[in-house]
């Protein structure tokens, strides 16, 4: 991966200013791209979407022993 990050740096290194702010809304672009595609395989996961579904059940009728944060779970 270094190696890419190093070819990215001396390509963009070269570019016109103009150049560069395309290059830049590109890999925004891109990166969104990957944030929308990750979002979209958790909502059509079937476990993901029980467990998200129980535990808003389970907050919905205060059952505060029943729901735990996934980021408490997982330390976020």
């Amino acid at each position: 991966m270094e190696n890419n990050l190093e070819k990215a740096t001396g390509i963009l290194q070269k570019l016109s200013v103009e150049s560069l702010k395309t290059a830049i809304s590109l890999l925004e672009l891109l990166a969104l791209k990957e944030e929308l595609d990750a979002m979209e395989e958790i909502r059509n996961d079937d476990e993901v979407n029980r467990q998200i579904n129980e535990a808003r059940q389970a907050r919905l009728q205060g059952k505060e022993d029943e729901y735990i944060p996934w980021e408490m779970r997982h330390s976020v």
